[in-house]
């Protein structure tokens, strides 16, 4: 068989409570070591991340249903957790991610005169969701097609990170940063006040 057939499927889940909508995703990663992540998302942003590390790469069908079977617990653990109304308000409340909240980079980016919208991705080139991903394909079906080979501007560190920085994808309408642990596609609106959306989004990624 193929490495491929080796992959285990992931797993996603949603949560709507309120106004407050909740994606949860785990997934098998073999780089940069063997591991289980789960990725709590909000609005396109990460809240929180939980790993797991495994011991080996997956060799064998055998080692595909044992790492399936782990990855299912997983999720369904943070799943169970987060169902539960009190739990889910603490971690909201300790995350500091509701609507308005937070310091992060990515509401540091949507705090730019001038950012229309914010399309968070993984380093792996996967969105927070595929309600997001069809968005984006819809607008820019050329780049999803080479989505990888245009994230790879920004090369892959040891550590699983990537280098930081911005790229403009297209003139004064759509640019391309790195933070390190996640990237960011951002859409512009030209502006009257001859902002440099480049340096304002490096400014952001780099704070």
């Amino acid at each position: 068989m193929a490495q491929a057939d080796y992959i285990p499927a992931g797993r996603t889940s949603r949560i709507v409570q309120g106004d407050i909508e909740i994606q949860i995703q785990t997934e098998f990663a073999a780089r940069p070591s063997p591991r289980i992540t789960t990725s709590i998302f909000s609005k396109g942003q990460v809240m929180h991340k939980v790993e797991q590390e495994l011991k080996g790469q997956i060799t064998s069908f055998e080692d595909k249903i044992r790492i399936e079977d782990k990855l299912r617990k997983q999720h369904f653990e943070v799943l169970k957790t987060l169902k539960d109304e009190k739990k889910l308000q603490s971690f909201l409340s300790t995350t500091a991610i509701k609507e308005g909240g937070g310091n992060s980079v990515s509401r540091r980016i949507k705090d730019i005169n001038g950012v229309e919208r914010v399309f968070y991705i993984n380093n792996e080139g996967e969105f927070s969701s595929d309600q997001i991903s069809k968005e984006f394909k819809k607008k820019y079906s050329v780049i999803s097609k080479s989505m990888l080979e245009i994230l790879n501007i920004f090369g892959l560190l040891p550590n699983g990170e990537r280098e930081k920085g911005v790229y403009e994808v297209e003139s004064e309408r759509l640019y391309l940063a790195s933070c390190g642990q996640e990237c960011y596609f951002i859409l512009t609106t030209p502006s009257t006040t001859n902002i440099s959306f480049e340096s304002e989004i490096r400014q952001a990624i780099l704070k």
